[in-house]
């Protein structure tokens, strides 16, 4: 794991908690339980729970640097999807990333008072969200997620730039993933560790990634019901001013944070920033989640 090294994340250490299998993919969540804050005799009856959803070829622990900043009696499930890094990505035979996502939502023991989504995670959190399930009420914070614009046409130019921003994306996050260490190897050799994450992403990752982005302006925003924030950096090229425009417009409840010091990799470049939004966020929202274990029983 390349952040293992970056320190222990507050709040106890993390612990796996699921371990499931459809159709050959495995949906793996990692639990951080809620600690009382220090000098607090004990949590509140109801714990705050955030679910957390990693981006194309990142994995549920890049969250864990950002996981040290937010509050300890908040309790996080760090989900590890089909798209981590290392898949082959051939994911989408078996279902979309909604799909997906909402599986692995379901196997969650709590319905999560907040969805914290990054980069493709995001994009497809934003198209549960449009859907009619239980999954889509929750309220969520989008951080630097991929977006088209309205009025960016998906022809030739559109497709050569996408393939461009994908695999500057995948080598963007490489460097990220290694933190001070890339600047300790030589330039070559971090290239050629880019190519093979290149050789091994492409093509099939690359046509789920341009699918997504494909189908973002006919999504049914207007019909999404719960509080949305996105956090982005004002010079993302992955969500430009017209698509933030477009995701202001169309959303109803939304609220917007732009930086122009935030990457893309902000979760793991900027995480105390990040943290501090998120927190803002959900002690802003009310409590809803259920136990499913306490209900079944």
């Amino acid at each position: 794991m390349l952040l293992a090294d970056r320190g222990t994340p507050r709040g106890g250490p993390w612990r796996q908690a699921v371990d499931h299998e459809v159709d050959g993919e495995f949906l793996r969540i990692w639990e951080r339980p809620a600690h009382p804050p220090q000098g607090s005799p004990a949590l509140p009856r109801q714990v705050r729970t955030i679910a957390l959803v990693h981006g194309f070829e990142e994995s549920w622990g890049d969250w864990r640097v950002l996981a040290q900043h937010l509050p300890t009696d908040t309790r996080l499930f760090a989900l590890d999807l089909p798209w981590r890094s290392g898949s082959r990505h051939l994911w989408a035979d078996r279902g979309a990333s909604t799909a997906w996502l909402e599986r692995a939502l379901e196997l969650l023991p709590v319905r999560p008072d907040t969805v914290v989504a990054h980069s493709f995670g995001a994009t497809t959190q934003l198209e549960l969200l449009t859907r009619r399930t239980p999954s889509a009420s929750v309220p969520t914070v989008l951080v630097a997620p991929v977006f088209r614009p309205h009025d960016q046409p998906v022809d030739a130019r559109f497709f050569h730039e996408a393939i461009n921003r994908f695999r500057g994306v995948l080598a963007d996050g490489l460097r990220a993933q290694l933190g001070p260490r890339a600047e300790k190897i030589p330039a070559d050799i971090v290239e050629a560790m880019i190519g093979k994450v290149r050789e091994r992403v492409e093509p099939h990752g690359f046509l789920q990634f341009y699918a997504t982005l494909g189908r973002g302006p006919s999504l049914p925003l207007h019909r999404i019901e719960a509080p949305v924030l996105l956090v982005s950096g004002t010079h993302d090229p992955s969500a430009p001013p017209a698509a933030i425009d477009a995701l202001m417009a169309s959303i109803p409840d939304v609220s917007l944070h732009q930086d122009p010091g935030l990457s893309h990799f902000c979760q793991l470049e900027q995480p105390v920033q990040i943290a501090g939004h998120i927190t803002t966020f959900i002690e802003a929202t009310p409590l809803h989640h259920y136990d499913k274990e306490a209900i079944s029983a």
